[in-house]
């Protein structure tokens, strides 16, 4: 089952979901309590990835008190207003894309935040923090392509970083256990962008799987924190 398929199943079940019972009645309360819990973090979790920055930290500000059926209550109009958003957002994602799971994401948050709380005299990381970001959005969506080529950009980026001005001098510099790492991105990352970024149709042709691009998930993470590190 596809991520968007999922979604699609979350909120028919949120449109249909109703108390049932006598309002008085503790086990009935309980019972829309959890369920309505349930149904709230299915929501947070799997369209997470699709939502803008505000909708999404909205979402995952809601929370279901177990003890107060009327928290429930609130939480699930909450829901319900948002169901209209995340139908838009889920017009732009690409419906054949498999559902991600530990995969969901090329670089971790917790590396992005770094960067982003990084103080540099030197260096501003800002829009290397958008490129961070966007990659994971493109992943995350089944944008492969989107992938690919903004991993490039970011490898023609971040030389500077290293003291250098192209990736191939970031490389010659390294140690020697480093550049056998970096390398897979160079000769690896750079020519799979390069065969897509110049490519033209033919009689027979086909997108790419995220199988193309994960292979590189590694060592781009150690690219980042060996940027990280060298920043701070």
């Amino acid at each position: 089952m596809t991520r968007t398929e999922r979604i699609a199943e979350i909120i028919k079940d949120i449109r249909n979901f109703r108390f049932s019972g006598q309002i008085d009645d503790f086990d009935a309360q309980s019972a829309f309590c959890l369920e309505c819990r349930h149904l709230l973090i299915q929501l947070q979790r799997l369209t997470s990835p699709i939502l803008p920055s505000i909708e999404k930290e909205r979402l995952n500000s809601l929370e279901v008190d177990v003890n107060d059926v009327f928290s429930a209550f609130e939480v699930h109009s909450e829901m319900v207003a948002f169901l209209p958003g995340i139908e838009t957002a889920m017009s732009g994602v690409d419906s054949s894309a498999p559902s991600v799971s530990t995969t969901q994401f090329m670089i971790q948050s917790s590396v992005i935040d770094q960067l982003k709380d990084v103080r540099s005299k030197d260096f501003d990381t800002t829009y290397l923090v958008r490129l961070c970001k966007e990659i994971n959005s493109c992943f995350s969506h089944g944008n492969i392509v989107a992938t690919i080529l903004t991993m490039r950009a970011v490898l023609n980026y971040v030389p500077p970083v290293f003291g250098e001005t192209t990736f191939d001098r970031v490389l010659a510099q390294s140690s020697r256990s480093l550049r056998e790492i970096l390398t897979h991105l160079q000769k690896g990352l750079r020519k799979i962008a390069d065969y897509y970024t110049h490519r033209t149709i033919t009689k027979s042709d086909s997108y790419p799987s995220q199988f193309q691009v994960e292979p590189f998930k590694a060592h781009f993470d150690l690219l980042m924190r060996e940027m990280i590190s060298r920043l701070t």
